[in-house]
């Protein structure tokens, strides 16, 4: 009896004791964990106690301020910008490592209202100055984001996408999938996108293999940014125009950046006259034409005039589209619950073209359609269980079948 005392104990303790490892915090866009809430709590006490042993190293306050800010967006939301959890852990960070890269870095993801120089974005210019050798592909990524953000005529912006593309920041099937949607793009066209991972790789690929450099990628949330807008309205060679934010907000309330999104988008498209092109998830963000966006495949077009929007996609699939990564074997670094969501968008909004290539009889093209999307249902582990999952590949051939 008292040797199972002895054992259960230890293995209690040893339950506790890795629980409370200290692991890197990366971006919620790679990973997840169950419950959120729960697990970020134990990592603020694990790096609380390598800060609390070394109040000097860097990487432990990253990962405490990053594990802070996302229990945060997990569970109460922000509140008083320069009262809540994350701010306490900037001003601590401010007395135990003034100016040091980590606190110019965690500035950039979290400003006090108070700290004008932050807010301007500053400490993003000297985060990057301070940058040090050994450094995580996710904070390189992160900084080129931020520097295209604040100052996109800077030469640093391709130079930090160069660099994090050759750290492999990015999964292939992340890349792959961001390769597919720059080849179908028309020359010189725009491209209008929000999140990581639909814009990240695309601008990345563009500074580091030189590809599809005509192509205007450009984050929506970034039109808030008067210093990117201005820099836009030189790129595109189009006369700069203001827009008052305060003006969308009494007239439109809380959705006014729908409306004020949608203008600047309507103005830049109308004024360079350039083809245009949006993430299949704009619809939702925006106030735009529903009845002038089509679907081209992996991408919805604009266009004032109504067109074959089907023949299009198929040809994008038949010429253009490589799809044959979706069947080949996981790479080591292809983990990212964002790949496995891409995965499966490509069932979504490619599945109807099943049916429409064997209407027009390219058999061949439609078996090798459908064998790929079935294969990318069976391979993916983001469903919650076996029944859903099941549930899901009837619905699928159910579309391929209409």
């Amino acid at each position: 009896m008292k040797r199972t005392i002895i054992i259960a104990a230890a293995l209690v303790f040893c339950a506790f004791a890795s629980a409370q490892k200290a692991e890197t915090i990366e971006s919620i866009i790679s990973t997840s964990h169950e419950p959120e809430s729960e697990w970020y709590v134990r990592q603020i006490e694990a790096w609380q106690k390598k800060v609390d042993a070394n109040p000097k190293d860097e990487w432990a306050w990253r990962n405490l301020f990053r594990a802070t800010n996302y229990h945060e967006m997990f569970t109460t939301g922000y509140g008083d910008e320069d009262k809540s959890p994350s701010a306490a852990i900037i001003q601590k960070m401010e007395k135990a490592i003034p100016d040091s890269y980590a606190l110019n870095l965690c500035k950039g993801r979290y400003c006090l209202r108070s700290d004008s120089a932050a807010i301007r974005g500053d400490n993003i210019y000297r985060a990057i100055e301070l940058m040090p050798e050994e450094v995580c592909a996710e904070d390189v990524n992160y900084l080129a984001c931020r520097l295209w953000s604040i100052d996109p005529e800077n030469q640093k912006v391709g130079e930090l996408f160069r660099q994090a593309y050759r750290m492999k920041y990015y999964p292939a099937r992340i890349m792959h999938y961001n390769m597919n949607m720059l080849r179908s793009m028309q020359p010189e066209a725009l491209y209008f996108a929000n999140g990581d991972v639909l814009l990240g790789p695309m601008k990345m690929m563009q500074e580091a293999l030189e590809e599809r450099t005509d192509v205007t990628v450009i984050p929506i949330s970034y039109l808030h940014s008067p210093n990117y807008l201005q820099a836009l309205f030189r790129k595109l060679g189009i006369k700069p125009k203001s827009f008052d934010i305060q003006d969308y907000g009494n007239q439109f309330g809380e959705d006014w950046y729908k409306h004020f999104e949608a203008d600047i988008i309507m103005y830049l498209i109308k004024e360079s006259k350039r083809p245009t092109y949006f993430s299949t998830d704009i619809l939702s963000q925006t106030c735009l034409d529903k009845d002038s966006i089509y679907n081209e495949g992996l991408l919805l077009k604009y266009s004032p005039r109504k067109y074959d929007n089907f023949a299009v996609a198929m040809h994008n699939v038949r010429e253009v589209y490589h799809l044959e990564y979706l069947a080949e074997p996981d790479l080591v670094y292809d983990s990212w619950v964002t790949s496995q969501q891409l995965d499966l968008n490509h069932v979504t909004l490619l599945s109807h073209l099943v049916s429409k290539f064997r209407k027009k009889g390219e058999i061949e093209q439609a078996d090798r359609l459908h064998d790929i999307l079935r294969l990318t249902v069976e391979r993916s582990r983001i469903f919650a269980d076996e029944q859903t999952k099941k549930a899901y590949m009837e619905d699928f051939e159910k579309e391929v079948k209409q």
